[in-house]
């Protein structure tokens, strides 16, 4: 399952960022577009919240991890792919 799952690690302001790329289902990209339309929170921003939450109910993260993240807004209205020409 996790074959196709890409790890690229950056600095940022001191602290280590490990970027993921994977792969999700048609219906999966279709409720975070839609996510991404009603709330104006980037995807990237959406799985990093939903990520620590699962995160906390595991016991894996401390409890608050996941209200301690800030929403990063999409970089204009709606999706990407909406706003190219």
């Amino acid at each position: 399952m996790l074959k196709n799952t890409q790890v690229k690690s950056l600095r940022r302001k001191g602290v280590l960022l490990t970027g993921l790329r994977t792969s999700i289902t048609a219906e999966q990209n279709v409720m975070l577009d839609h996510l991404v339309r009603s709330t104006g929170i980037s995807k990237a921003a959406i799985i990093r919240d939903a990520l620590a939450q699962y995160g906390e109910a595991l016991g894996y993260l401390p409890e608050g991890t996941a209200a301690t993240l800030i929403p990063t807004k999409t970089g204009g209205p709606g999706l990407a792919s909406d706003r190219k020409e």
